[in-house]
């Protein structure tokens, strides 16, 4: 598994990997668009994080210890950013810390969109894989996560609609990372680029 092979979303969990493609029918996970939970804590409210995901519990049953879905944010217009959340409740989610800050004006191009396109997602398979191969999928594979952990790889693909990075961030094949941890109801977000 190549990061070149990410056209949509892939999650890792228990060993293992469900590989995200879009639907036109309703799902309870989807990329992008608004989202209705509320965001608090961050250190620019003028530029709050990007909505990127929801992962539903109707295609990921492990996480109703989360409510209904969990929201995966993440602070695109803070170059570099890493950040870490908690969920409140199912409509609140609390920034403990998020760096760099403040935002960008131009990052990572001028005039970014305040939300991103917005399409449902359904699990087109699953493979069953340790963690090191499953990290193959990353631009930097290897790194070290606890075995609880559910781990979502974002890419910056051509067919979503718009360019996530520019031009030159896209080029880098910079993803976003989620590293979930269920049973405290958080969540480490960041990226990676080759």
């Amino acid at each position: 598994m190549q990061p070149d092979d990410l056209k949509f979303p892939v999650v890792f969990h228990q060993g293992v990997a469900s590989f995200l493609e879009r639907t036109d029918n309703w799902s309870s996970c989807w990329f992008g668009g608004p989202s209705e939970v509320q965001v608090h804590g961050v250190p620019d409210a003028s530029v709050p994080p990007h909505h990127i995901l929801t992962l539903g519990c109707r295609e990921f049953p492990v996480l109703g210890k989360f409510g209904l879905h969990l929201s995966l944010f993440y602070g695109i217009r803070y170059s570099g950013c890493d950040m870490l959340c908690r969920k409140r409740d199912t409509f609140n989610l609390e920034v403990s810390r998020m760096s760099p800050a403040p935002a960008e004006p131009d990052w990572p191009y001028p005039h970014y969109p305040h939300h991103l396109p917005y399409f449902p997602l359904r699990v087109a398979r699953k493979l069953e894989c340790d963690f090191a191969t499953f990290s193959g999928l990353s631009c930097q594979p290897g790194w070290d996560v606890s075995p609880a952990a559910m781990v979502v790889i974002v890419p910056a693909s051509p067919v979503i609609g718009m360019s996530l990075w520019g031009p030159s961030g896209d080029a880098e094949r910079t993803q976003i990372i989620f590293e979930c941890d269920l049973s405290q109801g958080a969540y480490r977000a960041f990226n990676q680029c080759a």
